[in-house]
């Protein structure tokens, strides 16, 4: 497929018209980039409402997702994602349970819809340095005491997410991440079936999905160097490559043209999945390159109201820092790219 024809198929898609690519369906998906204000947590949260029997699970210790279900999540005294992974870290902690809460209990915009969030905790921030140590100490045992151990440990997530999924009868999880591999980013791949990773329009998100790339793929990386005698198939494949705060030519007669950025960086990606495509869910690059529209003053609203994109329209407005912006009519551009990113998971 040419570049020409990605973009022709992404009008396609923001019109609402586009067919849809046979993807193969999972159930977990994992938000991940290791860079930062790139849209992880606007993606997961704007995917999150046009599904439903969800479990949205944030890991990321800044807790923006947490913060858009609940804005008091940090005050509450629910059980966090750290609470449920420490017992398999650190011997004589007890298991927790019924860590999962219905979104529509503190989140307004949620109303009616069965889906359900794991909340996050700063005290994420040091998981890294515990999940060493724990490591360091199961890789000192004896074999099989060592790949029993280490199994338990990396798959600490799995099994919690898998409990959680089992006792709200959901079928579908979605897990936002931070943009550091070590900790409960690393803990979300093994726990994950497939990744969707967002790439800003900036040559460093490109730099980080290769780096990404990379991680998954060394066999003596800190990702693949605990999965013993076949676990590679632990492996998450990447789902999709969601290339964000895109941009369009103002230029008269310019209709459907990228501005020149964001033709630059849907080729610079696209020749990366070329490269690298066995670790795509198929083995056709043209099937997992998505654009997303800078969403400016929908997305600002959005963020600051706690409410989905899809429920904005053209005209809405907010006074945001002493200042009215307002929706204009390219949110139902927004809301169809991500009705058909959302379409494509499950």
């Amino acid at each position: 497929m040419s570049l020409d024809a990605i973009i022709d198929r992404q009008f396609n898609i923001a019109n609402g018209d586009a067919e849809k690519i046979a993807l193969p369906r999972f159930q977990k998906y994992t938000m991940c980039n290791l860079r930062g204000g790139i849209g992880k947590t606007t993606l997961s949260f704007n995917i999150s409402y046009l599904v439903d029997d969800l479990l949205a699970v944030d890991t990321c210790p800044q807790g923006n997702l947490s913060y858009f279900y609940d804005n008091q999540y940090y005050s509450t005294r629910s059980v966090t994602v750290r609470d449920m992974i420490l017992p398999y870290l650190i011997p004589g902690f007890g298991n927790a349970a019924h860590a999962a809460v219905r979104v529509e209990a503190t989140n307004q915009y949620f109303k009616g819809k069965k889906n359900y969030y794991i909340k996050s905790s700063d005290d994420l921030f040091v998981l890294p340095s515990q999940l060493a140590t724990a490591m360091s100490q199961a890789m000192s045992l004896s074999t099989p005491q060592r790949e029993a151990a280490v199994r338990s440990i990396i798959f600490s997530l799995k099994t919690e997410i898998d409990r959680e999924m089992g006792e709200c009868h959901l079928n579908k999880c979605l897990i936002d991440t931070s943009p550091f591999f070590a900790g409960a980013t690393q803990l979300s791949w093994y726990a994950t079936d497939a990744l969707i990773v967002p790439v800003r329009t900036d040559q460093q998100s490109v730099n980080s999905l290769e780096l990404l790339i990379r991680t998954l793929n060394e066999p003596q990386g800190e990702f693949r160097r605990y999965l013993f005698n076949g676990a590679a198939s632990a492996v998450p494949k990447i789902q999709m490559v969601v290339l964000t705060h895109c941009g369009w030519s103002r230029q008269s007669g310019d209709k459907n043209v990228p501005d020149n950025q964001t033709k630059l960086y849907v080729q610079r990606v696209y020749n990366i999945l070329s490269q690298y495509r066995t670790v795509l869910s198929t083995d056709d690059p043209d099937n997992h390159l998505f654009l997303l529209d800078d969403f400016l003053s929908s997305g600002r609203i959005s963020s600051v109201q706690s409410k989905p994109i899809n429920l904005l329209c053209d005209g809405d407005s907010a006074v945001i820092d002493r200042k009215r912006i307002s929706v204009n009519k390219s949110v139902n551009k927004c809301k169809n790219q991500l009705k058909y990113i959302a379409d494509l998971l499950w």
